[in-house]
């Protein structure tokens, strides 16, 4: 509970997305009263089944719990609330085809606040934004008001699958318009994390996230290449990998693998949306993205090229497994997915072949709205099928036996996976004329083949 002298105990969150609704819920286990904000109807229809649309481990449980407490509750639209005295932003910023990020349902809300808002309300922005954006378009329309609030800027950094973990482990950095606005929204997080980091000003604040994302990326992006390279030269990635991590305190390359996601996908292309009014394009953070864009085409293409050497230049049939942005954590989210890219690739190289899915949490229709036949069993996308192909490393399919499920497919056949999940199986152990590869491992001879 709450300390009585806490006057902050009650917060309309708007935008109820994978991280406005899981932010909802610890808020909600942390004592504060919670109304949800969402013009999203599927959302609404979820959550009055006491249910969110999307998938993480405990999440629906305790989101049941607080709604039938009474401390959650939810509507279409932000409403006037004279109990209510902080609104949290946590609308999406999508990417637009141009690279530049689209604003318009960010601008909506906080002219809907402003409709709202009484004189001492705090406003905290959790939206991915260009640096700037909280002092050059959010504080104005605010201001146009004419009442006296608080405004910060703290960004989200959980890992999807996770969140309502990290919610409460995490440092939450913290960056006000002003000293009483960093004061202010760090008391309201100290109540969810130990560790509140105060930062100078918003743009610091927005400057960290956009770090935090891009620095990852381009960490993925030299694994990528460094795959690449030991593709060329048929050695092992994942092998040299591990072997310069292990017990070398300067090395932390992550294994190769697609990158994508709502947040890595497009936070550099934000991040290079802030710098160009200042006169400076970021390299190196741009270099990595587009290198890892390029992934799928360049991996269809050696799919492509073995396939057509051993005499089945275009299967029938082709199964993709894991389409989620990511397999672990677990998560069912295909926003930015590296899957729709290779989907794309997939049909230009092999143009009539009939492209399944199987998936062990994505729903059949989402896989539908891919353009992919849901099947459901991986023994039916192994059979009849000329190419598999393993986008996520979701435990499952580390888990499959590949010797048996290959021994369904139409020789010759690859088994191509982009997170080398089985690089330790043997070539003899799979069936005749059914070939394994990976990223990073696409010619490698050695004895994981």
């Amino acid at each position: 509970m709450l300390p009585h002298s806490f006057k902050d105990k009650k917060v309309c969150i708007v935008g109820l997305g994978y991280v406005g609704l899981t932010l909802a819920v610890a808020m909600a286990d942390a004592g504060f009263r919670v109304h949800g904000v969402e013009v999203d109807q599927h959302i609404l229809a979820c959550l009055a089944d006491e249910k969110a649309h999307f998938s993480e481990i405990g999440l629906n449980e305790r989101l049941s719990a607080q709604i039938q407490r009474g401390t959650m509750t939810f509507s279409g639209q932000i409403e006037r609330d004279t109990e209510t005295t902080v609104y949290i932003v946590t609308v999406g910023t999508p990417v637009k085809a141009d690279k530049k990020t689209n604003y318009a349902s960010f601008t909506a809300v906080m002219n809907g606040i402003s409709t709202v808002l009484k004189p001492n309300d705090m406003v905290i922005l959790r939206s991915t934004v260009r640096v700037g954006v909280t002092k050059e378009l959010a504080k104005p329309i605010l201001d146009k008001v004419g009442v006296t609030y608080d405004l910060a800027f703290c960004p989200e950094r959980t890992l999807e699958g996770k969140a309502l973990l990290e919610l409460r482990t995490l440092p939450q950095v913290v960056g006000g318009v002003d000293e009483q606005s960093t004061f202010r929204a760090s008391q309201i997080f100290a109540f969810l994390t130990p560790s509140i980091m105060k930062v100078s000003n918003a743009e610091t604040a927005e400057m960290v996230k956009l770090i935090n994302n891009t620095q990852r990326d381009m960490m993925f992006a030299f694994a990528n290449e460094v795959a690449e390279m030991c593709d060329t030269l048929g050695i092992s990635a994942q092998e040299v990998i591990s072997s310069g991590n292990l017990g070398y305190p300067r090395a932390n390359l992550p294994y190769p693998g697609p990158v994508g996601g709502p947040c890595l996908e497009k936070d550099p292309y934000i991040l290079a949306e802030g710098l160009e009014n200042h006169g400076f394009r970021p390299g190196l953070a741009l270099a990595g993205r587009l290198w890892n864009e390029g992934i799928p085409e360049r991996s269809v293409a050696r799919m492509k090229a073995d396939l057509t050497e051993r005499g089945n230049p275009n299967p029938l049939k082709i199964a993709i497994l894991g389409s989620a942005f990511k397999g672990r954590p677990e998560t069912d989210d295909l926003r930015g997915s590296p899957v729709i890219a290779i989907i794309e690739e997939l049909r230009k190289a092999f143009p009539g072949s009939e492209l399944v899915a199987w998936d062990p949490i994505v729903s059949a229709p989402n896989l539908a709205s891919l353009g992919l036949t849901p099947l459901e069993s991986v023994e039916d996308a192994f059979e009849g099928a000329g190419l598999v192909v393993m986008q996520n490393n979701h435990v499952a399919l580390e888990r499959l036996k590949l010797p048996k499920l290959g021994a369904l497919m139409a020789a010759p056949g690859l088994i191509y996976d982009f997170w080398h999940q089985h690089t330790l199986l043997r070539r003899t152990e799979l069936p005749e004329g059914i070939r394994y590869s990976a990223l990073g491992a696409f010619n490698y001879n050695g004895e994981g083949h």
